[in-house]
């Protein structure tokens, strides 16, 4: 997941109604990882992989884990030469990211306090002190995240699918939103199936993958 392999868009153009309501997407139980995903995020990350539908997002999280032998460093996210809306900083240090989802793997990984910031798709900043995976401060505390896969990916050609593959298709729906709602009216609006969780739910997304 090096930066050469990052190909993830800026923007998305509008989607087709969705016979699934946005509102019918929200993971906000304690067992945000078992829980069944909507058919057509099931449908998209299986075809994405070359696989049948992927049922949940601990599904999700034990292929991803076969596929990159479970190893994941600091050098294999998705670092950005130049500033972006999406960063995170351990003590005077500060990692630029392509993907918000990068400095929430961020967190998980190192061993000191990590300060997150990224900005949702209407320009809101959404800030997070995080200490490993548990101990979050969040602002705004009502703040959601994403999670999803464009709904035109097509199955890898040759084998697996390349991390770019995989970046390309997944990290332009991994947002952060200051409240639910607004994940509603975004998620009504890309070409991608979503779900969004609480965004305590990303860091525990992220501990998994590291497990």
């Amino acid at each position: 997941m090096t930066d050469d392999l990052c190909t993830c868009a800026s923007s998305c153009e509008g989607r087709s109604d969705d016979p699934e309501s946005a509102s019918g997407r929200w993971l906000g139980g304690s067992q945000r990882l078992e829980t069944p995903l909507p058919s057509d995020v099931q449908a998209g990350l299986g075809r994405l992989l070359g696989e049948g539908p992927i049922e949940t997002l601990d599904e999700w999280v034990a292929e991803v884990r076969r596929r990159t032998n479970g190893s994941i460093a600091v050098d294999d996210l998705c670092h950005a030469d130049e500033e972006t809306a999406h960063w995170g900083e351990i003590g005077v240090e500060r990692y630029y990211f392509r993907c918000f989802y990068d400095a929430v793997v961020l967190s998980a990984l190192a061993e000191r306090p990590v300060a997150i910031r990224t900005e949702s798709p209407d320009g809101t900043k959404i800030e997070v002190c995080a200490e490993g995976t548990s101990d979050l401060t969040v602002v705004p505390e009502t703040a959601a995240v994403s999670f999803g896969v464009d709904e035109t990916v097509s199955p890898p050609s040759d084998g697996d699918p390349s991390h770019a593959d995989v970046y390309a298709a997944v990290c332009p729906f991994v947002r952060a939103f200051p409240e639910r709602e607004s994940y509603d009216r975004w998620a009504n609006a890309v070409p991608a199936a979503t779900v969004a969780m609480p965004l305590e739910g990303a860091t525990e997304l992220a501990a998994a993958l590291l497990a």
